[in-house]
């Protein structure tokens, strides 16, 4: 079982958009148990390492961007839907 550090204050909630529902991930093991249950998460191994072996605030930090960048570039997040390519 991985233990998972609490997400530093600093960090924001990431909204994700899935089959037209919005969910809210406060967490790394939350955006980690996203990606585990989505089909993407296929394409997102070496991410999914990060965010479970970050175990300091700096990698939490650095794993939480990534993840964020991710799923922007997968269009995830409502914003990222809205852009035209």
């Amino acid at each position: 079982m991985i233990v998972y550090a609490p997400v530093p204050e600093s960090f924001r909630p990431l909204k994700v958009a899935v089959s037209g529902s919005s969910i809210v991930l406060r967490s790394l093991e939350d955006a980690a148990a996203f990606m585990r249950g989505h089909p993407v998460g296929e394409h997102a191994e070496m991410l999914l390492d990060q965010m479970e072996s970050a175990s300091g605030p700096d990698l939490q930090r650095r794993a939480w961007r990534a993840f964020e960048t991710f799923a922007d570039a997968m269009r995830l997040t409502p914003e990222a839907q809205q852009r035209i390519l």
